[in-house]
């Protein structure tokens, strides 16, 4: 009996406990293995773009520049003309400051007023209503059978006329600008303002006077419009009223012979 027991309490050692609702811990799981990344295809290396090289212009030759000439189918005025037009013209434009010179000049006290008013609408009307309305010729054109062309055959833009008809009060304000004025108050930063605007407005003229003795056809005014030249020109037979009174003017200049070439140049 004693060997049983002792046989009995020995299984009973070797017996796992009972454990009533509890369940028995999970064994700690196995590590899977890490996926083993994939190794990303590399990218072929693409050739580098070449550089796009600009084709070298080639430079062309410089063409020389054409000198203006007057146009086939006209011809230069002659001396008669030039003067016939610059006489009228001048009349027309600034005769008014003659008699309003010798008035002063007289010593008379009068009010110059009336005169001013008067040439100014004179001059307006020789140099702005003319080239504009009358085929782009000023009263000295009419009278002397002259017009201004310019290389392509054609009349220029009416503001040359009135550009080159200001040359007689540029030259005038000058020079009472620089000789004036100026002995009023010589010293005096004003008289030296003075001084320089009459320098500048003689400018022009002076230029435009060597150009022409220079080159003998082109002044400064013309060279700066292109290429213009003062020309004959015919009677025109569709004048009408005041226009057809300065043909008649123009034909009494021509009996007289005023249009023809003179001995004395310009």
């Amino acid at each position: 009996m004693g060997l049983l027991e002792k046989a009995g309490n020995v299984e009973v050692e070797n017996k796992p406990p009972e454990t009533k609702g509890i369940q028995p811990t999970k064994a700690v799981a196995k590590a899977k293995p890490a996926k083993a990344a994939k190794p990303k295809p590399a990218k072929a290396k693409t050739a580098a773009k070449p550089k796009k090289t600009k084709p070298v212009k080639e430079k062309k030759p410089r063409t020389p520049r054409v000198k203006k000439e007057l146009p086939d189918g006209y011809e230069m005025a002659t001396t008669g003309q030039k003067f016939v037009r610059r006489f009228f013209d001048f009349i027309i434009s600034y005769g008014w400051t003659i008699p309003l010179l010798a008035v002063s000049a007289w010593g008379a006290n009068i009010n110059p007023t009336i005169f001013v008013i008067l040439g100014i609408v004179l001059i307006c009307f020789n140099l702005g209503f003319m080239p504009n309305y009358a085929r782009k010729r000023t009263v000295g054109n009419w009278v002397s059978r002259t017009q201004y062309v310019n290389s392509r055959g054609e009349p220029p833009f009416a503001i040359f006329l009135t550009i080159k008809g200001l040359t007689f009060p540029l030259v005038i304000i000058g020079i009472i600008t620089i000789f004036t004025l100026t002995s009023e108050i010589p010293s005096s930063t004003t008289g030296k303002i003075f001084s320089a605007v009459g320098v500048l407005l003689l400018f022009p003229p002076l230029i435009d006077y060597i150009m022409y003795r220079l080159r003998g056809d082109l002044g400064l005014w013309d060279t700066i419009f292109g290429g213009v030249w003062l020309v004959k020109t015919t009677k025109s037979t569709n004048a009408k009223g005041w226009l057809k009174r300065l043909e008649s003017v123009s034909d009494w200049t021509e009996s007289k012979g005023f249009l023809d070439e003179q001995e004395s140049s310009e």
